[in-house]
């Protein structure tokens, strides 16, 4: 029973949270998405840091997909921005930054399966990474595993770091790219299109 309560908190609180901090988010300024588009970009109060999406806002990813492809354009902002940073992205600061790692600071490895595995039907396999901390401590797992079930959608099934073999010898312009969060995401029958 406890565990039930304890998974209920992490999936439900985000939602609630967000929910409640959404009429006193902070405006940020215009954001230019690669799509071309212009939006107001807004962030979360202080007091609900840990939620914060540091790098996106409310508003969705970079390239402006979240918010003009993933809803049709008759659902309101509101519950973009609740669904982005409650159901989407919950906990984001936290499983980054807190719980996070700066991949330079550490050796990752395969354990087994295929080198790279992503998203979608050209990067289907499965695979378990290691990510050894280059000072001593614990290492840091990730489980992968993309499969097309039928016609473009399948499992995708991940756990762990977000950490890739190509992190070993990466260069990132932007220093909030080194830090790779925490995820949990078990989908049966995804769009890998």
């Amino acid at each position: 029973m406890l565990i039930l309560w304890f998974i209920g908190f992490w999936v439900f609180a985000p939602l609630v949270l967000v929910a409640v901090g959404l009429p006193f988010k902070r405006y940020k300024g215009d954001r230019l998405l690669n799509n071309g588009k212009t939006i107001k970009q807004y962030e979360l109060p202080d007091w609900l840091g840990w939620l914060h999406n540091l790098e996106d806002g409310l508003t969705g990813d970079w390239r402006g997909w979240y918010w003009f492809e993933y809803f049709p354009d008759w659902v309101p902002g509101w519950f973009k921005m609740l669904w982005w940073s409650g159901v989407r992205n919950p906990w984001n600061k936290l499983k980054r930054f807190v719980i996070g790692i700066d991949v330079r600071q550490y050796n990752i490895v395969k354990l087994c399966g295929v080198d790279y595995v992503r998203d979608d039907l050209d990067s289907q396999g499965f695979q378990i990474l290691i990510a050894h901390p280059l000072d001593g401590g614990l290492p840091r797992p990730m489980l992968y595993w993309v499969k097309d079930l039928h016609k473009g959608r399948g499992i995708c099934f991940q756990f762990g770091w977000k950490i890739k073999l190509e992190h070993n010898d990466i260069k990132y312009v932007d220093e909030y790219d080194y830090w790779k969060g925490f995820t949990f995401e078990p989908n049966i029958y995804k769009d890998l299109t």
